[in-house]
């Protein structure tokens, strides 16, 4: 029995989300049978994860000496028959480009994880590109990105939009369980809380978000709930945060919003929540949606990226992502209507069943890596 094998390369520093899909893809397919190897950075996220899932992996200092030990890694993968290679950074491109040269039957894929918005058509670019026989966009605004931008045909690009765990993200619909969770969080039990999960960076859009809180009528009965990093550590941004505590200071919304920083068990704390918000402006996927989809709640989110692809007018509520009047408004009609929010949420629970589950996701990446290069 010939045993199924894919490298999966990136040398990232980051906490965001392309180093969490690393993460959920290695657990996937190692659960649809693949043996997965990693190339990473040392004491970074990414090789916390590779650890964490038990994968062979080559960790470097740097990405000057992973070049530099380009002999040393061809060697790996002859002798470990690896050649399929899954790249998830456009820098990763140097090393993929240099292994084809000296392995001229590996499979390079690369998942745009960013989909810019900048042309990338120069000499560098046309040779990296011309080594990598496909190319994923995670949703479809980043596939139009990439049809225009990347000097690669447009029949070795693909859309391929993330999945979620359905198991794992999933609605809650016991109370005593709800009401403990929320007792644990610190948030009212009876309040209609708002949240707004991703790293606390002016890319996310929290200061929208704060804004359109303080212009609630403060006698609605609602809490607001902010859940990722706030420092540097855990992805955020200390000043960002700093500004908003600022903002925050002095208002009838202190008593009202908690910052809860990074938090690893998001599936737990999703369900027990009424309305999810994503004001950033340009979402090129964006997990948590369909993680706050799948849990059963309702969206107020920016029509701009690639959320209207995931929120439709059954799902949630699409705003202009810079109109705090707007934005208010939504959040008031959602705080005030219990069955609406109810109604919506069954509709995200559902859309993200037909259209996000990672049994899908896994499937679809799993037809690219067989498909002979």
């Amino acid at each position: 029995m010939i045993e199924n094998k894919v490298l999966q390369l990136c040398l990232s520093d980051g906490k965001g989300g392309m180093e969490l899909y690393v993460d959920r893809i290695i657990e996937d397919l190692q659960g649809e049978g693949w043996k997965v190897f990693g190339i990473c950075l040392t004491n970074t996220k990414v090789e916390t994860y590779m650890r964490r899932n038990g994968i062979p992996y080559k960790a470097f200092s740097n990405r000057a000496k992973a070049l530099a030990d380009i002999f040393v890694l061809r060697r790996w993968l002859l002798e470990e028959k690896i050649t399929v290679i899954h790249c998830h950074k456009s820098s990763d491109l140097r090393l993929t480009t240099l292994l084809k040269l000296l392995l001229p039957n590996l499979k390079i894929l690369y998942t745009d994880h960013v989909g810019g918005t900048s042309p990338k058509k120069n000499l560098y670019h046309r040779i990296a590109y011309s080594k990598t026989d496909r190319i994923l966009s995670i949703s479809q605004a980043t596939y139009d990105r990439n049809i225009s931008n990347l000097p690669v045909a447009r029949d070795r690009i693909a859309c391929l939009p993330h999945g979620v765990d359905t198991n794992k993200y999933r609605p809650c619909f016991e109370l005593a369980t709800i009401n403990a969770m929320r007792e644990a969080l610190g948030i009212p039990v009876d309040a209609v809380v708002i949240a707004l999960p991703g790293r606390v960076t002016p890319g996310k859009g929290h200061d929208v978000w704060v804004n359109a809180l303080l212009a609630l009528n403060p006698v609605l009965n609602f809490y607001a709930l902010s859940i990722g990093g706030t420092d540097y550590a855990t992805g955020g941004v200390e000043s960002f945060y700093e500004q908003l505590q600022n903002a925050i200071a002095g208002t009838e919304l202190k008593n009202k919003v908690t910052f809860l920083g990074h938090r690893s068990d998001l599936a737990d704390i999703l369900p027990v929540l009424d309305i999810v918000c994503i004001p950033s402006k340009n979402e090129a996927f964006g997990l948590t949606i369909i993680e706050s989809m799948a849990c059963g709640l309702p969206i107020i989110g920016s029509n701009s990226g690639s959320l209207p692809e995931l929120v439709d007018a059954n799902s949630g509520v699409l705003v202009e992502p810079f109109n705090v009047p707007a934005w208010r408004d939504a959040m008031e009609a959602l705080i005030r209507n219990e069955s609406q929010r109810k109604a919506m949420g069954r509709a995200a629970r559902q859309r993200v069943e037909q259209h996000f589950s990672n049994k899908q996701h896994v499937k679809r990446l799993i037809e690219y890596y067989n498909t002979p290069a």
